[in-house]
């Protein structure tokens, strides 16, 4: 498949809307954010097989791994990406390890950039899949006598009650999930801007959202050139597809839906990806960081 068929899969109305917009300079930019965890790593794409107790994915320099839950999964696809990147931007932007869902489920789709009815029971169960995993990285090689790395459970404490079968059914009070103190921490000093207008383009395309955030994270503070084998680049992303050149050719495509938005100087030649200085995912002035406010699972400062 050449990249403009692969492009007409991955959201190319959104994008060619925004392009429209941008020209005519009617784009609202709406920023959001993501720790640069999974900047650098992809979760799974689908289900894993057997619904393993751990999922492990490796870069030539870290390794992350996620458990999950006894009675739940390990986070995969578009919705568990969705989640991560509302979640992280809500302790980003509101300083806070609170994360608020809202009162009724319809109301909590509508905060993920979804429309009423085309989500379903997946995209909850996504988020409990995420909240209740543990996450943990550390160095594929560490330094001799160094002992470093992140081991966190996501959340502390959750009250969430969504009726998926009548999403407009009022709760008494707004449904809360209280993050870890020290994973929130970590997303408030480590998280990158996105552009939520290219992000919700992508929000049914996995390896497209990985790739979008990859570049994003990359380009960001990047001060020259960088390239390096493709198939490094691969590895990291959320694809589960085993042939190089097919994963180069729709990543290729998305590239060029990017690039029709946001003009990021990336590309892929003779096996290797490259990518040289270019203006940043978000071009509006991003508020400086406030310290972060955090509660504790009982409801106290």
């Amino acid at each position: 498949m050449n990249p403009q068929n692969q492009l007409a899969k991955i959201g190319r109305e959104g994008l060619l809307d925004l392009v429209v917009q941008k020209r005519f300079e009617e784009v609202k930019e709406k920023i959001g954010f993501s720790s640069n965890i999974f900047m650098v790593f992809g979760l799974p794409t689908h289900k894993l097989n057997g619904n393993p107790a751990f999922w492990t994915k490796e870069t030539s320099l870290c390794r992350l791994t996620i458990t999950r839950d006894e009675k739940n999964e390990v986070p995969y696809g578009c919705y568990a990406r969705i989640n991560q990147i509302f979640i992280d931007t809500e302790v980003r932007t509101k300083n806070t390890n609170v994360i608020d869902v809202g009162r009724t489920f319809n109301e909590y789709v509508r905060k993920l950039g979804y429309k009423e009815g085309k989500a379903n029971k997946a995209l909850l169960r996504q988020l409990i899949n995420y909240v209740t995993s543990v996450i943990k990285v550390e160095p594929k090689n560490p330094i001799p006598g160094r002992i470093m790395g992140i081991h966190s459970v996501v959340a502390k404490a959750w009250d969430i009650y969504f009726d998926v079968k009548n999403p407009e059914q009022l709760t008494f009070t707004k449904g809360q999930i209280i993050l870890d103190e020290g994973y929130a921490r970590y997303i408030h000093k480590h998280s990158v801007p996105l552009d939520m207008n290219v992000v919700h383009c992508f929000k049914r395309n996995p390896l497209a959202l990985d790739f979008y955030r990859f570049l994003a994270y990359r380009n960001n503070g990047l001060s020259e050139t960088i390239a390096f084998p493709d198939n490094l680049l691969f590895e990291q992303l959320g694809t589960e597809e085993e042939n190089d050149r097919k994963t180069r050719m729709k990543l290729k495509g998305i590239l060029k839906g990017i690039q029709m938005y946001w003009p990021v100087k990336a590309k892929f030649e003779d096996g290797y990806f490259e990518l040289k200085p270019s203006p940043l995912a978000v071009q509006r002035k991003i508020p400086s960081r406030q310290p972060i406010v955090i509660v504790d699972k009982s409801g106290v400062k």
